[in-house]
């Protein structure tokens, strides 16, 4: 016998994260669970677009909560903030979209890549936070915003770069 789904079950989904090699990781990943799970209460009904603009709506009053917890998180891997001369976010301002490489039209991206850079002071190893903070050395590009100190390419390499790419898709609950 072949098991057949009501509509009810078809409209009553929640958003989950993708797993494994898919998922953000790190501070990132940290980011965008606590959003899932201020989206989770908003329904899918099959609609995405309808859907999708109350997701963005979301995303946009979260940013004050990422900020914080992005500039938590970064204090704590490196004790206190006067080592940091910026803390540049690239991805705050994005909007979510549906995934051009989704064919079910179930899955949503954040457009290219969700980017923290944290710069150091001259005086400070940046790379002794390397791994706390999950990034790598390298100069930073600043095309986002800084949310600690001013974007300053005298930092060069003392520039720990967080980047992943997120997607998110509904699934039935």
């Amino acid at each position: 016998m072949k098991y057949v789904k009501l509509f009810e079950q078809f409209t009553n989904e929640k958003v989950y994260r993708l797993t494994g090699p898919y998922a953000s990781k790190g501070l990132i990943g940290k980011v965008m669970q606590t959003f899932k799970k201020r989206i989770e209460r908003i329904q899918f009904e099959g609609d995405f677009e309808p859907t999708l603009a109350e997701i963005n709506k979301e995303w946009e009053k979260f940013e004050k909560d990422a900020i914080k917890m992005i500039l938590s998180e970064v204090e704590k891997a490196v004790k206190t903030l006067d080592n940091v001369a910026y803390v540049h976010v690239d991805g705050l301002k994005k909007m979510w979209q549906k995934s051009p490489e989704s064919g079910l039209n179930r899955h949503m991206s954040l457009p290219g890549d969700f980017t923290i850079n944290v710069g150091f002071n001259d005086d400070v190893d940046g790379s002794k936070f390397q791994r706390k903070l999950g990034g790598m050395m390298n100069t930073a590009i600043f095309s986002g915003e800084d949310i600690y100190g001013a974007g300053d390419d005298q930092v060069g390499y003392n520039n720990c770069e967080i980047r992943a790419r997120e997607t998110m898709t509904f699934d039935e609950k």
